[in-house]
């Protein structure tokens, strides 16, 4: 649903649910770029996952990946590191794999945990702690993007600013490789959007997508909880 050249809202049950081959779960992708894109070929995709029994992750040769777990008891996750070491720098995250040739290690994610980063091409099998899960994933194509997942929690109201691109920093923004090419928020809870005059419901795991230039207000009754992601170009 677009609301105008600033601002997306895109609605979790308006996108649809696509089974896993091995029927342990279902995804829903909430943006992908190009728009079209396959799974072979995008630049970046965030998509959330419901994961209904234990197995393998699927493989995504030369995607960073990362994982935030949204509902559920959690999963433990046994991490093949036989093909070498397993880092991934400047992805902004607080968990990461750094494993040793020839090991294998175990990583326990629950809802309190940060985002996870790890290669896609990392051999990586999932265990329910218990309940089913839900989880958000973010992926970004190496060394053309990289990304920035963060856990945020507000209780009243919450300010996202977004300075407009005026003549005067457009060589700035353009120059830096910090520059964001897509700032998004993900919505855990049930909350309103002030937005041109109105206000908007949102639901959990709706998102917002801004660009410069478009300050977002968001307001609740209760503690509540955001995804941001911020995704910006590699360095050349």
């Amino acid at each position: 649903m677009t609301l105008n050249k600033q601002a997306q809202l895109i609605r979790y049950q308006d996108c649809p649910s696509t089974p896993w081959k091995n029927g342990g779960g279902s995804t829903k992708q909430l943006l992908i770029s190009p728009i079209n894109a396959k799974l072979t070929e995008f630049d970046y995709r965030i998509s959330i996952a419901s994961i209904s029994s234990n197995g393998p992750f699927s493989l995504f040769n030369g995607i960073d990946r990362q994982l935030v777990i949204l509902e559920g008891d959690g999963v433990q996750l046994c991490i093949d590191s036989h093909e070498g070491e397993k880092q991934i720098n400047e992805l902004g995250a607080e968990e990461k794999i750094q494993g040793d040739t020839d090991t294998t290690e175990y990583k326990r994610l629950t809802t309190i945990n940060s985002s996870f980063c790890f290669a896609g091409e990392t051999s990586i099998t999932s265990q329910l702690l218990g309940s089913d899960v839900i989880d958000f994933n973010v992926m970004t194509k190496r060394g053309v993007f990289k990304a920035h997942t963060q856990r945020l929690n507000f209780d009243g109201i919450f300010i996202e600013e977004h300075a407009a691109i005026t003549n005067n920093n457009k060589s700035e923004h353009h120059n830096t490789a910090d520059a964001p090419i897509v700032d998004l928020l993900c919505c855990l809870d049930t909350m309103t959007w002030e937005h041109n005059g109105k206000v908007i419901k949102i639901m959990p795991y709706d998102m917002l997508i801004t660009k410069p230039g478009e300050d977002i207000k968001l307001a609740t009754t209760t503690p509540s909880r955001l995804l941001r992601v911020t995704i910006t170009a590699c360095k050349s």
